[in-house]
């Protein structure tokens, strides 16, 4: 039996995109969720910052990505292009590992201030429970920090 993975990796990551496609809750949550998602972490136990894309067409995940880099990395400062995602994530390692241990829930985690996020927040706020459902599949995952 092998280990699981770590958070915040490419395996992590490309575990991720698999749960979701077979979990029945996001799925009845993501229905008629057509949009791209991009969620970043920065500082990671490898030293690195790390950006992971999600693309969805009525619910279904149909692409995905990731990519890592020493930090602290280019990725701190590249502008956002509200046109190719819905929105785009970012927080320290340490708040992701909150929000994935349930120490905090979507809507705190939105409101923090160590959590940037970027998009239209009126189209955000009507896609909480897609984030939710997916946030429910993360900590779901088996994973080592």
């Amino acid at each position: 039996m092998t280990a699981p993975p770590r958070y915040w990796t490419r395996e992590f990551v490309d575990a991720l995109a698999e749960a979701l496609g077979r979990s029945d809750r996001f799925q009845r949550a993501a229905s008629g969720f057509s949009e791209a998602l991009i969620l970043r972490c920065l500082d990671t136990p490898d030293r690195q910052d790390c950006a992971a894309t999600f693309i969805f067409e009525r619910g279904r995940l149909v692409r995905h990505s990731y990519e890592a880099y020493d930090a602290p990395s280019r990725l701190r400062g590249q502008p956002f292009d509200n046109k190719s995602a819905l929105a785009r994530s970012t927080a320290p390692y340490g708040l992701w590992v909150r929000l994935d241990r349930g120490e905090i829930s979507v809507p705190q985690a939105l409101l923090s201030p160590d959590y940037d996020i970027q998009g239209s927040k009126l189209k955000i706020m009507r896609y909480v429970g897609v984030l939710t459902a997916m946030n429910a599949v993360v900590a779901a995952l088996p994973k080592t920090y």
